[in-house]
């Protein structure tokens, strides 16, 4: 549910509430973003409270608390927030000067903002060592902020509980994420319709999901993990804003999660994030190992990197992530700083392919997003992989003259093809219209099977529609089960699958899955209400991987985990239907799924990019359709509209060929489509 507890005006309106005007934002869409206008943001109510504490408000945000011994508050900021505390705390009776007064706490669920300790972060949570920071204050009173390494970057609830009386005032959280955003409610795009609320609050909860997860490089946790308590000042990777994976934990560079995120900072939060997903590449490129050309499962702050963990798929997913990046912002000079890079990660690809027989990627480093199964020819991974060859074989082709980059263009498609005919050969089930997991097992795994959708490795538009129903097999009233990982719903592969469905020209059938899971992301009383979950079980609870890691602790479970973006990227990209889809080329193939309008747009390095359009007549069945679409001087791209229609106007002349130049706004007209 969208909050109106705490939301904040521009200061030309704070100017005219005491005249009870009414004005209205000039973007409607304003009214959806969860970002603080200040970084320094204050409770918005008190959430609960035990014992009998004393609190005197303004407009329901509390302003001073008294707690007696054993009291104990919880503040509620309203949204995930994340940074430093500070407060004001009088302790003039205080008893025992050298032992500590009052306690804070911390929790991003309303399931566990009664508790006097905090959400766990830790890597073994059994050991409870992750509680509460005890404070010790000098009699008097006192300003208290929080130490720097005390950092905790995803919360929404603060409680409080008092060892003995003390009086607190001015709780402040000092927001720590996007640190180089100035104005963190300026983004650098937008979406918005006005026939679907829950849509733009979808779109809205991933870009602010990943403005959370934009970190300060020294805000990494320490593993192991300091006792007690916890520590936030490891340095995560390259650049002083990173794009990590959650805002609470594991707050590390993570590469599957960028294939999601990265996309979404940029379509969602312009300049500043694209700088954080440049700097995340530049970490993964850091940590390349020169000799396989392997990039690393993860960034330094994590187990997985210290124990020298790999994956198969995560290494092609770094490259997914750099292509993504590489076309949006068109950058010839640091594409070309790091094409030896690029090549010995592509060469790790091709040099795992079976040259005897298949040439599929044998999977030996089964590490992936928390899924089970895996090995052998792995459908999730050789999609992947198909992918990364195709995107940089066509984007080796059209960027350079140069032999040797033009002759790996080749070798890439032609090792793609093989791949691409020997994956439906192998692993495609004509009676149940799905791909096997590999080659030895009957499980049909939710993300090969998604990802084998998303990324063309379907034959035909038949086999496409087929596999796109047959994924619905997966769908309960909450969202996709992963039979990959049982009793699990993953906003991150369902999140692949919204994207799929696109893919595969059934719109109706990703936006019915995001108004499922979606919806309960952001409505269920376990959660923010502002930003996207990690990850939960399959009848909704937040005991997301269960056993499978997370060893049952709930709290552990991150509440605002960038991977889970994928309709941000959806409504921009297919529902609005503007797309950066190759080095300065764009597509504009609207798919409107029952809207009568959208308004969206992102800023580039390459220029603006938006799109007003408005369907009209629909309830007749014969329709006419009118759009303004915004691209950048210096591109090209095609104009693809899915219906026929009886005329289609271009700036009031007939449109001749779909294959238009950028620059500007164009107006698209088309008449009695069906």
């Amino acid at each position: 549910m969208k909050s109106t507890s705490f939301r904040y005006v521009d200061s030309v309106l704070q100017l005219l509430i005491y005249t009870t005007v009414v004005v209205a934002s000039p973007n409607p869409w304003n009214s959806y973003i969860h970002s603080p206008a200040s970084r320094y943001v204050k409770p918005a109510s008190v959430h609960s409270h035990s014992g009998s504490p004393s609190v005197i408000s303004d407009d329901a945000r509390p302003r001073h608390i008294s707690l007696g011994a054993g009291d104990q508050i919880s503040l509620d900021f309203g949204i995930e927030v994340g940074g430093w505390i500070s407060l004001n705390a009088n302790i003039n009776n205080s008893t025992n000067a050298s032992a500590p007064q009052f306690s804070l706490a911390f929790a991003e669920s309303p399931a566990f903002a009664n508790r006097s300790i905090s959400d766990d972060t830790g890597s073994t949570p059994a050991q409870n060592w992750d509680q509460a920071l005890n404070v010790t204050l000098s009699p008097g009173s006192d300003f208290y902020r929080i130490p720097e390494e005390r950092f905790r970057g995803g919360f929404r609830f603060l409680m409080i509980h008092a060892f003995e009386k003390v009086e607190i005032s001015n709780v402040t959280c000092e927001i720590g994420f996007a640190p180089q955003t100035k104005d963190l409610r300026n983004y650098g795009g937008h979406f918005y319709t006005p026939d679907d609320d829950m849509l733009v609050r979808a779109w809205y909860a991933g870009a602010y999901t990943v403005q959370t997860n934009i970190a300060p490089r020294k805000t990494g946790r320490w593993l192991p993990q300091v006792r007690p308590g916890w520590a936030y000042n490891n340095s995560i990777g390259v650049g002083e804003s990173i794009l990590v994976d959650g805002a609470k934990r594991d707050r590390a560079v993570w590469p599957g999660d960028l294939g999601i995120q990265g996309v979404t900072a940029a379509l969602a939060l312009g300049a500043d994030g694209l700088t954080s997903v440049k700097n995340a590449l530049e970490t993964l490129f850091y940590y390349q190992n020169s000799t396989t050309g392997r990039f690393p499962f993860a960034g330094p702050a994590t187990g997985s990197f210290r124990s020298g963990a790999q994956s198969d798929t995560y290494h092609a997913w770094s490259l997914i992530a750099i292509f993504n990046y590489a076309i949006f912002v068109s950058d010839e000079a640091w594409l070309m700083h790091h094409w030896t890079n690029i090549t010995r990660g592509i060469d790790f690809i091709t040099a795992a392919l079976d040259d005897n027989e298949y040439g599929l990627h044998n999977q030996t480093q089964p590490n992936d997003w928390a899924r089970q199964g895996g090995g052998g020819y792995n459908s999730a991974l050789n999609a992947l992989d198909y992918h990364a060859l195709t995107s940089f074989a066509n984007l080796a082709s059209a960027l350079s003259k140069n032999t040797i980059i033009l002759c790996q263009a080749t070798q890439w498609a032609t090792a793609s093809k093989r791949l691409k005919k020997s994956y439906n050969a192998l692993l495609w089930s004509d009676e149940l219209s799905l791909y096997h997991d590999n080659q030895t097992t009957t499980l049909t795994p939710q993300d090969g099977n998604a990802l084998a959708l998303l990324y063309n490795l379907t034959t035909s538009s038949a086999q496409a529609s087929r596999l796109s129903a047959s994924l619905t097999k997966f769908w309960t009233p909450l969202g996709p089960v992963t039979p990959e990982l049982p009793d699990t719903i993953s906003p991150l592969i369902s999140s692949v699958e919204v994207l799929a469905h696109f893919a595969a020209n059934e719109p109706l059938r990703a936006l019915n899955l995001t108004r499922t899971l979606w919806t309960y992301l952001l409505d269920s009383p376990l959660m923010t209400g502002s930003t996207l979950a990690e990850g939960i079980s399959a009848n909704g609870s937040l005991y997301y991987r269960g056993n499978a890691g997370y060893k049952n602790d709930a709290s552990y479970t991150s509440l605002s985990h960038g991977w889970s973006s994928g309709p941000s990227i959806a409504l921009s990209q297919h529902v609005a239907g503007l797309e950066i889809v190759a080095w300065r080329r764009w597509r504009f193939r609207p798919a409107p799924a029952g809207l009568k309008s959208v308004n969206a747009g992102f800023d580039s390095p390459l220029g603006r990019f938006a799109v007003a359009w408005e369907v009209l007549g629909a309830e007749t069945g014969c329709f006419d359709f009118v759009a303004n679409v915004t691209t950048a001087t210096g591109t090209e791209g095609s104009l693809e509209l899915p219906w026929v229609c009886r005329s289609v106007v271009l700036d009031g002349q007939p449109l001749a060929d779909t294959h238009v130049y950028g620059g500007g706004t164009k107006k698209l007209e088309a008449k009695s489509c069906l």
